[in-house]
């Protein structure tokens, strides 16, 4: 066959220099599915340590509130306020600590291997990791509107900062529900 006649029927027959290339492709993704499994690690590694610190951090939080409660301990409403502004925004680092821990777990679970997840928590695939993720997010805004509502004197700023987590709650909620739809 002359080499500068190249026909249809020869292009279409695998030659052994394609078949090469479809190796080579066959190879990298493989090993780009076998790395994966790293990546992901690095991710469960990564949203873990933080999810740790978040809790240890909220610990010691915790701790150092209820010993300046006692040290200064007082009858006056606004101490009391204080102290519970500060309880609560302890309370919201908890959840986001949660919410790390969740999304540890569940990318573990998509990715990796079974999960030792509690039984309430049911994650089959990313949608349900994004719903877990945004549930948490619209509890933890109406924890911060209440450890604000606590603080913020009364006024106008209080009522336009509320109207700001409610327009989130509100997007979060109506995405959901499409996405359920």
């Amino acid at each position: 066959m002359d080499p500068d006649k190249v026909t249809l029927s020869s292009v279409n027959k695998e030659s052994p220099d394609n078949s090469q290339e479809k190796g080579g492709v066959h190879s990298f993704v493989q090993s780009l599915a076998v790395g994966s499994k790293w990546m992901f690690s690095l991710a469960v590694i990564g949203t873990g340590i933080t999810s740790a610190v978040l809790f240890l951090y909220g610990f010691l939080l915790s701790l150092s509130g209820v010993y300046f409660a006692i040290a200064s301990f007082s009858f006056d409403l606004h101490a009391v306020q204080d102290f519970l502004a500060r309880s609560i925004e302890i309370i919201d680092i908890f959840l986001v600590a949660t919410v790390f821990y969740l999304i540890s777990m569940g990318l573990y679970e998509l990715f990796i291997a079974k999960a030792p997840l509690p039984g309430w928590v049911k994650i089959c695939d990313l949608d349900d990791l994004k719903t877990k993720l945004l549930g948490l997010i619209v509890i933890a805004l109406a924890v911060i509107f209440l450890g604000a509502a606590l603080t913020l004197s009364k006024g106008l700023s209080i009522l336009e900062f509320g109207a700001a987590v409610a327009v989130m709650i509100i997007a979060i909620s109506a995405y959901l529900w499409v996405k359920h739809e």
